[in-house]
């Protein structure tokens, strides 16, 4: 049974609300109202609820003030956003602070109760993970959620130029752009509270791109601001790790010194490391390397042996052989491919 609470200063308001849908047919239950946020924040705390139909224009505390203090209190709840307001921009907002559905008082009249519920129903279940309506959500984003949810694209630069790459090739419709920012929302609070930080303020995005230039700066804020913290957990460790392998490149990497660094054994290091990256620390710094490979090819002027020695590989014959490997040509053919220009090659005897 999924608890309501109706939340709506105009008291006609609540009791036509409460009395004129089916409740029961859709395995809900009113358990509770309320005239303004502040009351229905003391009711949440002493009651269970489930989902809450909440007007956005009431005293005291409206519904947007109410939907961001319940969050941080009770991020489970769910929300239907009742209001008079036909402003696209409450839309997003409400959308952002994990809003269910957006429904005018004013169309209300119009459309069917049933429909009304049957939707909400829907996309509650779906939110809590019990089903996915046949076709509610295109496969593209998907696809997305599932890289969100690993939370591998946070602290592994692979995994997140996969998830641009999904958003980037997402159809650039409205619809879209707010369910990957509701996803935004829902993994970027996951990964705070992992990381013990402060909650941030995810903006209102107005396409893809924007929204993608937005997690990149927020990535690397995120990691200066844990890579100077003297202590923290496992996921800040891992972190604080990474950044360090990332400043470190050219020099003797091991398992042991990276554990050393952060104040961790070697053997719980490689565990919680795979954990929360994804492949071992061994495949990874394989992986950064060739990425630092790759960006002085694109960008400088070096010698392929030159760029080898900068990104930590002190055997040109096993740098061409990795390169070769992971990019399918040799660093020599990437760089002039990348940047149209001749590259001078120590020839090696």
């Amino acid at each position: 049974m999924i608890r309501v609470l109706i939340v709506d200063d105009d008291k006609l308001a609540r009791r036509g609300l409460a009395s004129l849908m089916h409740w029961e047919t859709y395995g809900m239950a009113v358990v509770g109202e309320a005239q303004n946020g502040k009351n229905a924040l003391q009711f949440i705390q002493e009651h269970s609820v489930d989902l809450v139909f909440v007007d956005i224009d009431m005293p005291e505390m409206n519904g947007i003030e109410f939907m961001e203090k319940c969050r941080k209190i009770r991020p489970d709840i769910q929300f239907v956003v009742l209001s008079f307001f036909e402003n696209f921009s409450y839309v997003q907002t409400t959308l952002r602070l994990g809003g269910l559905d957006y429904i005018s008082k004013t169309s209300m009249e119009l459309d069917n109760g049933d429909t009304i519920l049957q939707r909400i129903v829907e996309k509650f279940e779906q939110c809590i993970g019990k089903t996915v309506p046949p076709g509610e959500m295109e496969e593209e984003l998907v696809e997305i959620c599932k890289e969100c949810r690993t939370q591998y694209w946070f602290f592994n630069d692979a995994a997140f130029e996969r998830l641009k790459e999904l958003m980037q090739e997402a159809k650039p419709k409205v619809s879209n752009v707010r369910r990957m920012e509701m996803m935004i929302v829902k993994y970027i609070s996951a990964l705070e509270r992992m990381l013990e930080l402060p909650e941030s303020t995810v903006p209102l995005f107005s396409d893809i791109e924007e929204m993608v230039e937005w997690l990149t700066v927020y990535r690397e804020k995120i990691y200066k601001k844990v890579s100077g913290l003297s202590s923290g957990n496992d996921a800040e460790m891992i972190l604080k790790a990474i950044f360090y392998m990332k400043e470190h490149l050219a020099e003797n990497l091991s398992t042991s010194i990276v554990a050393e660094h952060v104040g961790c054994s070697r053997s719980y290091f490689c565990t919680i490391f795979k954990k929360f990256s994804g492949p071992s620390f061994g495949d990874f710094l394989q992986q950064i390397r060739i990425e630092r490979a790759k960006e002085l090819l694109r960008t400088t002027s070096d010698s392929v042996t030159e760029v080898a020695f900068s990104s930590g590989y002190n055997n040109i014959y096993y740098f061409n052989r990795i390169f070769q490997k992971a990019e399918n040509c040799s660093p020599w053919s990437f760089g002039r491919t990348t940047n149209g220009a001749e590259r001078r090659v120590k020839r090696i005897s």
